[in-house]
């Protein structure tokens, strides 16, 4: 009887097809979306939103958290030197990626790192502020849930845009890439340190072309000095907000390894190589 009053009336058979098509196609697009709330955000930056969905994605799953300690100094007294100290020793889980920016910043993101072998326990570093400022940094686990960790920065500004000291020197290309390094063995963990100069420019200086350090690969090379993807500990990559002159502190779990090798490039194509640990 179904099918003959299907025949009889195909008007009806339409109706019925297209409003089956019609809540498929809504089934469909609530199951294969991700609509995850975004939490408020407790410094109330006018940024929050916009850049989650810049650099974690519009659909990212994001939550604040307390196990990654983020600290900035109260009020940056360098605008152009602000130290960060990223700690994640107490993260539970998995890391597969860390990105951290400064919201106010003309260009926002500071550094993505991605572990391979192993993630840090530290990870430090200096960076430019345009303005005070929210500073960020997000860590992405094994269930690809954001984990967010803010503070504030009070500063008189101006960081992004002040002419590079380094590049004020007419010899300064004489010591492009010179660096210092240490190695620091302990029970728990072994940390490297490495200071490198460089203009760092931000080409945000009027007839100043950007010029910086845009790639870091740390790898555990122990005597053999062979740096390949199975010696990599983790790739970084920055971006104009990083300091003139940088410093990086990195601590990774105690182990076997007694030397490590830093790999830095910048946007001309430099490389720059320093192996640090036990002789």
């Amino acid at each position: 009887m179904l099918s003959w009053n299907l025949i009889m009336y195909p008007s009806i058979h339409k109706s019925v097809r297209a409003a089956s098509i019609i809540s498929l196609a809504v089934l469909f697009s609530l199951v294969s979306s991700k609509a995850f709330a975004l939490p408020e955000d407790i410094h109330k930056s006018p940024m929050w939103q916009y850049n989650i969905e810049r650099y974690l994605g519009t659909d990212a799953d994001v939550v604040h958290t307390d196990q990654v300690s983020l600290k900035v100094p109260d009020f940056a007294e360098d605008s152009a030197q602000v130290p960060l100290t990223i700690a994640l020793d107490r993260f539970e889980g998995d890391i597969r990626s860390i990105v951290s920016w400064v919201d106010l910043n003309p260009v926002p993101h500071l550094f993505s790192y991605q572990p391979h072998q192993q993630a840090p326990l530290t990870l430090a570093l200096n960076f430019r502020v345009q303005q005070a400022t929210t500073v960020r940094a997000a860590i992405q686990d094994e269930n690809d849930v954001w984990h967010i960790a803010s503070a504030h920065v009070d500063a008189a500004g101006g960081g992004c845009t002040a002419p590079s000291v380094t590049a004020s020197n007419p010899h300064w290309s004489d010591q492009l890439g010179n660096s210092q390094g240490r190695y620091f063995s302990r029970p728990a963990s072994n940390r490297l340190k490495l200071s490198i100069m460089h203009p760092m420019d931000s080409g945000m200086v009027e007839n100043v072309p950007i010029f910086h350090i845009n790639e870091i690969q740390i790898h555990a090379v122990n005597n053999d000095k062979t740096m390949d993807e199975e010696s990599l500990l983790g790739e970084m990559s920055l971006s104009e907000s990083a300091s003139e002159n940088p410093l990086f502190v990195f601590d990774f779990a105690g182990d076997d390894s007694n030397q490590y090798a830093l790999r830095l490039r910048d946007t001309q194509g430099n490389v720059f190589k320093r192996i640090l640990g036990d002789t």
